[in-house]
């Protein structure tokens, strides 16, 4: 099967680019890109047959406009945005494969698109909390500009997703946002995995573990409060590492985190290796996970993989992978969060149970392998073969 993949820019080591790369490792089609960076994206990426794409004139100008109020990443998505909804192919393709907003806008002028939506572009939904996240820290003009942007974005989005031969997505939340913003009911829950050989528990040491992009989106802050109120004796330690993506608002936030943490035994490790990384859940006691309306969620598999319990916020996709009271539990509030860490602070034997539960429940449902046999059929159905 040949296969076109389009992501918008490949800089990143999260769950979306994490998928996409194992799509690449099945099918190996030929991916199109504005931006990868080997440094801060997953390497293995440049095994692959990857071709840089240029914004063009409309993308261009779309970026700069978006520019304007500092938010350097909103510009780029605006510049592909702009640049996908003229191109037209000149491949030989059976399907091609979206990814991330706004690679699904590539459908205006291509057909047989298989859109995989991990989340993110319905974020400009003003019911979804993400969107009033992603408007608090804006200037006036900022918070104006964004707004205009969503008027627009919506404007161009509802045509392209009457075309859209074929949508599939990352989790039953994220189906549901998909039919309130974007008024298709139909789209096909494809859970992306883990490789649980990749993962292993070697111990059970004295610290709490948060996996995580360093945006304000992720409200690490919640996890951080709610470790502080559980660590008084000073015996625990909390450690939060991931990728941090160096704009002023990611680095602002660093920042903050790191102010609210003095004092308490919480360190942060930014763009670690994938090694340090199954390290740090090898060895952890249970990890956090704290975001907002999150879609779905691979580090919290990542961590029940690795044999460890998960407290989480009760929203989004965490309520599909987490089985409260046996794999991990879900609160909704960060003193609730504090309590279950002193639960399972007390209890080791039902930590280590419940670790073992989670690692089986991965195994029997959320690997590579079975994400990748499902996309496999959304392809020929889009493909028609």
């Amino acid at each position: 099967m040949d296969i076109v993949l389009f992501q918008p820019y490949l800089d990143g080591r999260g769950g979306a680019e994490r998928a996409v790369l194992e799509i690449a490792k099945r099918f190996s089609p030929t991916i199109y890109t504005f931006g990868y960076d080997r440094g801060r994206g997953f390497p293995e990426f440049a095994e692959h047959d990857i071709r840089l794409l240029k914004p063009s004139a409309a993308g261009a100008a779309a970026g700069a406009l978006c520019s304007l109020d500092s938010d350097v990443r909103m510009g780029q998505v605006s510049s592909a945005g702009m640049t996908l909804l003229g191109m037209k192919l000149k491949d030989d393709y059976d399907v091609i494969s979206a990814h991330l907003m706004p690679s699904e806008w590539i459908r205006n002028r291509n057909g047989r698109v298989c859109w995989f939506c991990h989340g993110p572009t319905v974020a400009f939904d003003l019911g979804l909390g993400i969107y009033s996240e992603m408007l608090r820290e804006r200037s006036p003009f900022g918070k104006a500009a964004f707004r205009g942007g969503a008027a627009v974005y919506h404007a161009i989005e509802m045509p392209i997703m009457k075309k859209m031969e074929k949508i599939c997505t990352c989790s039953g939340a994220t189906k549901e946002k998909i039919a309130h913003s974007l008024g298709r009911k139909d789209a096909e829950v494809i859970y992306p995995g883990v490789e649980p050989k990749e993962f292993s528990c070697r111990d059970y040491r004295r610290f709490f573990f948060f996996s995580s992009r360093f945006v304000p989106e992720k409200r690490i802050e919640f996890a951080i409060e709610a470790f502080r109120r559980f660590n008084k004796d000073g015996k625990w330690k909390l450690v939060v590492a991931g990728g941090l993506f160096g704009n002023a608002r990611n680095l602002a936030y660093l920042e903050k985190l790191k102010g609210m943490a003095r004092g308490h035994n919480i360190s942060f490790q930014a763009n670690i290796s994938d090694s340090k990384m199954k390290e740090l859940y090898a060895n952890c006691y249970a990890t956090l996970f704290s975001s907002i309306d999150e879609d779905w969620g691979i580090v919290l598999l990542e961590a029940v993989a690795s044999g460890k319990p998960v407290i989480s916020v009760d929203a989004g996709g965490p309520r599909e992978s987490i089985v409260h009271g046996k794999t991990g539990f879900l609160v909704s509030s960060v003193e609730e969060m504090a309590q279950k860490m002193r639960f399972l602070a007390d209890r080791p034997d039902i930590c280590e149970q419940m670790g073992r539960a989670g690692r089986r429940r991965v195994e029997r449902n959320y690997t590579w392998k079975i994400f990748l046999d499902k996309m496999e059929k959304a392809f020929k159905e889009t493909a028609k073969m």
